[in-house]
């Protein structure tokens, strides 16, 4: 298998990771916060962009260079962290206990991780112009919405906007505005 189709695959990944965060949403207004449908859309995201964030750098590694990779690390541990807490509620039916050294560390390295990664993804993205720019619209979208209240049930719609939207340019590979008559994939 060549790069080009594992890159590929991995973009069809994302774009069903987004489809499944987006399904978050809906369910957390419909049956509330922490209700089991909105759980296992939640775990089953971040397991599923875990394993296929690093497509968004790929695509875009020349442009990106060690503040991709980075991001891409920091966004794929943070989504695992993340998913180990999902995988509490829907197992124990409740949250780690608060309170504990190994819970709050393991809750601040994923939160100010995947913030973290985010923000330096969506620069370098901007800067590598390999993808057009209202990807950098929706993520954001995805930041102001984590951080306004009353919208935080709307963070998980915008992410999985991003995700479903440079997923389906990566799987389709109509993502390169910088090399449009290129016939090989920029690895």
């Amino acid at each position: 298998m060549t790069v080009d189709k594992v890159v590929k695959s991995l973009g069809f990944i994302c774009f069903l990771a987004g489809i499944i965060r987006i399904g978050m949403t809906p369910s957390s207004l419909i049956w509330g916060d922490d209700s089991t449908p909105e759980v296992i859309c939640g775990f089953i995201a971040c397991i599923l962009m875990a394993i296929s964030s690093i497509a968004l750098y790929m695509a875009q590694s020349k442009e990106t260079g060690v503040l991709g990779f980075i991001s891409t690390l920091l966004i794929m541990v943070g989504n695992l962290l993340v998913a180990s807490n999902f995988y509490g509620l829907f197992a124990y039916g409740e949250y780690a206990k608060k309170g504990q050294l190994f819970v709050d560390l393991t809750g601040a390295v994923s939160g100010m991780g995947m913030l973290l990664g985010t923000i330096i993804l969506m620069i370098v993205t901007f800067r590598g112009k390999v993808f057009p720019r209202w990807t950098i619209i929706l993520f954001i979208l995805m930041l102001i919405s984590f951080g306004m209240p009353g919208l935080e049930k709307w963070f998980a719609f915008f992410w999985g906007l991003v995700y479903v939207g440079m997923g389906y340019m990566i799987w389709t590979g109509n993502f390169f505005t910088k090399v449009k008559n290129s016939k090989e994939l920029t690895v």
